[in-house]
């Protein structure tokens, strides 16, 4: 057995954090792979803390922290490297607004605010900016938001923005909302849309595993998976519109071959 933690969409929650401590207590060898989207909440706007955290661990651990980019990181990479400002006025600002506080900071104004959460943070954005958008371990790939399952290589040919930003185009095949089939030697692990917000039917058999869905919280991890192929795993626990005290999700893979071992999932 090759256990690999995944978690997804943490949107600035840091009581992650903890429960992720206890699982690898659990699973010491086990890699971890933060799937992307560690900032912008309703709730939090300690998506700044969130990132430090992963950043430090992986400096610490190359070897078993894992992590890849979510739109909402590409979001903040652009806007602070100047192409936009699209993540400042859906958000950003109050992160940096909350991120000064947090560092005791007194800016005279946002502008200010701003430029001096630039300088002190440029390092954390550009490690944000540098992110890979995929990642495999095994008989599991990584990817914030899904593929172009149709393409003649879906790994290689499905655009950079589309690796983080797809939603129904990966979910579904030609004959939505039939979804669609993994056409993949490996499972495929997503977050970036709530599960509870995901549906569909199936066009031929669905794998006895999907039978777990919706049992332990209607926002768990979902399986999609027809008989003879490999899962398509979907674990955004919806951090991003919650309660300010709801975690999400926290998988855990066999990377030896693909299946869900087990699973956090709160309610």
């Amino acid at each position: 057995m090759h256990p690999v933690i995944a978690l997804s969409d943490i949107h600035g929650q840091l009581l992650v954090f903890p429960a992720l401590a206890k699982l690898r207590l659990k699973y010491p060898e086990a890699e971890v792979v933060f799937l992307g989207d560690y900032q912008d909440s309703f709730h939090h706007h300690t998506g700044v803390s969130v990132a430090q955290k992963i950043q430090a661990m992986q400096v610490a651990n190359p070897n078993k922290i894992f992590a890849i980019q979510g739109n909402h990181d590409a979001a903040a990479w652009e806007s602070l490297t100047g192409q936009n400002e699209y993540w400042l006025e859906m958000g950003g600002e109050d992160i940096i607004a909350e991120t000064m506080a947090i560092e005791g900071r007194s800016p005279a104004d946002m502008t200010e605010a701003i430029t001096m959460f630039k300088h002190e943070h440029v390092g954390l954005f550009d490690w944000i900016g540098a992110l890979p958008l995929n990642i495999q371990i095994g008989k599991l790939f990584f990817v914030h938001a899904g593929l172009e399952l149709s393409l003649a290589d879906p790994i290689e040919d499905t655009l950079p923005h589309n690796k983080y930003w797809l939603r129904e185009d990966y979910w579904y095949g030609k004959n939505a909302p039939n979804y669609a089939h993994n056409p993949l030697n490996c499972a495929i692990v997503t977050g970036h849309t709530p599960t509870g917000l995901i549906t569909g039917l199936y066009d031929g058999s669905a794998a006895a595993t999907t039978l777990r869905n919706r049992t332990v919280s209607p926002r768990g991890v979902l399986t999609v998976q027809y008989e003879n192929e490999y899962a398509r795993f979907f674990i955004d626990g919806g951090n991003h519109s919650s309660t300010a005290a709801h975690i999400g999700n926290i998988a855990v893979f066999d990377a030896d071959n693909g299946i869900l071992l087990e699973a956090i999932e709160d309610n």
